[in-house]
């Protein structure tokens, strides 16, 4: 067997082997990334700056991008999302929770890998809401069985350093990261504060009234804002000592003012956005929405979202950097409604947004180069290998060959 032939062999190898190997990573490879223009079922939101991409849980599901333009993450299998942080500190560091264990999950590129943190196998349950501290490396984790978990990022890992378990599911976690150290955990009924950075907690009992939200602002210093169910919004700088922030929220005589829902926007701590209702009657009560209002002073006045009069808010979603621009959800509906000065998205949107395309992979790209470049050496290699045995093919027959014939 001469070279010629041991050559054509080994590239109609290589040829099978690189098609093969194209095939697979194919048929093996990532689906297109889910496109949205409107998310529909949102059960978590995180906002960090003007310059960021938001995260959104919508329906179990992660989702990044911004207001007409989201982008499904990868996450990993089976795990139904439940909550999402992002460290303001460094956004390409994104923590989530799962509905469906104790545990959350972190990625520090873009979702292409997770690392799992187990938080206590011994419960049976899930996690609520997740908190982080971006000065100090701290996470608070709230579960709906198990109470508030604190943990520290180190980088490598993430180090479980200390557990409050708690009697009622913890419904929100909030922490400052600016240095000063300030968390905040709430229940349906209570208040928890932080002390020694999460290494204890105690319970706040001169709020008057029951907890309905709780937020922090990144201000200088930092100020810890709390919704009530009947004395409107709480503010202080430490958590301890608390003031009324009510002004142009409208009480209306013979009721008592709630607050629905709250929430500040990251990238301008001083512009925040309130949902409030009021309460009538003792023995039994009625509520009437009172609608949405903005400050942009940090709740030293607040002036009326005009559209948002008469809705039932449940939650508001800041749109980072625009100032009055916020979405609601409702009592009725999960999918983000635009007030104030909110995009909002409409079928010409809808129409004009981009088709995700197939991811492909870089193992498939590779191997169907080399495909291309082995099918081409073969069919050069048998180009040659034809030509140079022409000669013998077409030289004339010798005349003793013939008379044997």
């Amino acid at each position: 067997m001469n070279a010629r032939k041991i050559a054509i062999i080994v590239l109609t190898l290589v040829l099978i082997g690189a098609v093969f190997t194209g095939a697979v990573s194919a048929l093996n490879g990532s689906p297109a990334p889910v496109v949205r223009t409107q998310l529909a079922n949102v059960r978590d939101f995180n906002a960090v700056a003007a310059e960021a991409d938001s995260y959104a849980v919508d329906g179990g599901v992660l989702f990044k991008g911004q207001p007409g333009s989201w982008t499904q993450v990868a996450t990993p299998e089976q795990v139904i999302v439940s909550a999402v942080a992002v460290d303001s500190k460094d956004p390409s560091i994104v923590y989530i929770g799962a509905a469906n264990e104790m545990a959350i999950f972190r990625t520090m590129d873009n979702g292409r890998s997770w690392l799992r943190i187990p938080l206590n196998d011994s419960y049976v349950g899930g996690v609520t809401d997740i908190a982080v501290d971006g000065a100090q490396r701290i996470l608070y984790v709230g579960t709906d069985t198990a109470g508030l978990f604190r943990m520290r990022d180190v980088g490598s890992s993430v180090i479980l350093s200390g557990h409050l378990l708690l009697d009622a599911p913890v419904l929100e976690v909030v922490a400052d990261s600016t240095g000063k150290g300030m968390a905040f955990a709430r229940t349906e009924w209570n208040l928890y504060r932080a002390e020694n950075y999460g290494l204890a907690w105690v319970a706040v009992g001169n709020l008057q009234s029951a907890p309905t939200a709780v937020a922090i602002a990144n201000t200088d210093p930092a100020k810890v804002y709390v919704g009530t169910m009947d004395r409107g919004l709480l503010v202080s700088n430490d958590g301890r000592e608390w003031a009324t922030a009510n002004d142009g929220l409208n009480f209306v005589p013979g009721s008592r003012l709630m607050v629905k829902a709250l929430a500040i926007d990251p990238a301008q701590p001083e512009v925040m956005y309130v949902a409030t209702s009021y309460l009538y009657g003792t023995s039994e009560i009625h509520e009437a929405a009172a609608g949405v209002a903005l400050s942009t002073d940090g709740a030293q006045a607040w002036s009326p979202i005009n559209e948002a009069a008469n809705l039932a808010v449940a939650e508001l979603l800041p749109v980072s950097g625009l100032i009055g621009g916020v979405y609601a959800l409702t009592t009725d509906s999960r999918t983000p409604m635009a007030l104030g000065n909110a995009p909002v998205i409409t079928e010409v949107a809808v129409a004009a947004q981009p088709v995700a395309q197939p991811e492909t992979s870089v193992t498939s790209v590779l191997a169907w180069i080399i495909a291309g470049l082995a099918a081409l050496a073969l069919i050069f290699a048998v180009a040659m290998d034809l030509r140079s045995r022409r000669p013998e093919l077409e030289r004339p027959m010798e005349p003793s060959t013939i008379r044997n014939r």
